[in-house]
């Protein structure tokens, strides 16, 4: 049988990878309650015969969402209790209290909750490098440095990028990446704070342009990750995501951008072209599957929030 999704909310450019990445494995787009402005009505011409009501209808397993990222949470329990599945953009939720909601209607209704981190779940790199890690090549993963500089674009970014209550500030949102980044290369169930920085635009302090975390997960490996808005122009890319694994036996470094793994072990320093590593989480989703644990969801967006709210209540939370 055919899977049915509705998209609902179209805010950000990610719900068109989104909703291609699930028809593409199978899906049909059965609705499209698009969001008046931006991609909305262009993504609602590309599947004509999609409704553009009744989200919930019984055609309809899953609901996608890539709306203003405050809205997604209310979006997500309603779609949970009209008993579909969720698959939003991240963050998922922009507030522990939002996050506290999430919880209880996946709990209540039984149904799963995926906020796609595409950094790793969309990038054939990252995909390559977990798969390394996984033959045990490294040895045991002990530290975990995740970088994500990107572009600001002031200019294209939509009114609610300037407001953090409605993006949920820069570490609830792009840290999601470098969390889920650090809890699935060491296997841990939950990453603790130690530590986390914010700082603002000079004439736009409601956008935050770059934040820091420390983490460290329950048996006290550690990791460190740094999220931007500083890459420049001349790289011709939307950023410069990288990732670099310590383990007991040897490095890892990921760069993003060209799809390359490079590993550094006792014998020798090889250099993965990964660009054919296949993307599977929309796969696994229309099999009824999730690619990653919901509890691995929930844990990310607690220590991101955890994070956030930490950096933003330091004395280091300065503009640039």
């Amino acid at each position: 049988m055919t899977v049915g999704i509705a998209v609902v909310g179209t805010d950000h450019g990610h719900v068109v990878e989104l909703t291609q990445q699930l028809v593409g494995a199978g899906a049909e787009v059965r609705a499209v309650v698009a969001t008046d402005d931006g991609i909305g009505p262009w993504l609602a011409s590309q599947y004509p015969d999609a409704r553009t009501a009744d989200p919930h209808a019984a055609d309809v397993d899953v609901v996608v969402t890539a709306a203003v990222p405050s809205a997604r949470a209310q979006i997500t329990i309603d779609a949970l209790r009209a008993g579909k599945m969720v698959v939003a953009d991240k963050p998922g939720v922009t507030t522990p209290d939002q996050l506290a909601a999430v919880r209880e209607a996946v709990e209540q209704s039984g149904q799963r909750w995926l906020v796609v981190f595409g950094e790793r779940l969309g990038n054939p790199a990252m995909l390559k490098a977990e798969e390394i890690v996984g033959t045990g090549r490294l040895g045991t993963v002990v530290h975990i440095v995740g970088l994500a500089p990107h572009t600001l674009n002031l200019k294209h970014r939509p009114q609610w990028f300037f407001d953090p209550v409605q993006y949920g500030g820069i570490l609830t949102d792009i840290g999601t990446h470098q969390v889920d980044q650090f809890l699935a290369f060491t296997g841990a169930p939950s990453a603790e704070v130690v530590a986390a920085t914010v700082r603002s635009h000079d004439e736009h302090p409601g956008v935050q342009v770059l934040g820091e975390m420390l983490l460290r997960a329950p048996d006290g490996r550690t990791g460190y990750a740094r999220v931007d808005y500083f890459t420049p122009k001349g790289l011709g890319a939307w950023g410069d995501v990288r990732l670099t694994v310590v383990g007991t036996l040897g490095t890892l470094e990921v760069q993003a951008v060209g799809n390359t793994v490079t590993v550094v072990d006792a014998e020798r320093v090889e250099t993965v072209d990964a660009n054919a590593t296949p993307i599977t989480w929309a796969d696994a989703v229309v099999r009824g599957d999730m690619p990653v644990a919901q509890s691995h969801v929930l844990a990310v967006h607690d220590a991101c929030l955890h994070a956030q709210a930490l950096a933003d209540a330091s004395a280091s939370r300065t503009r640039l």
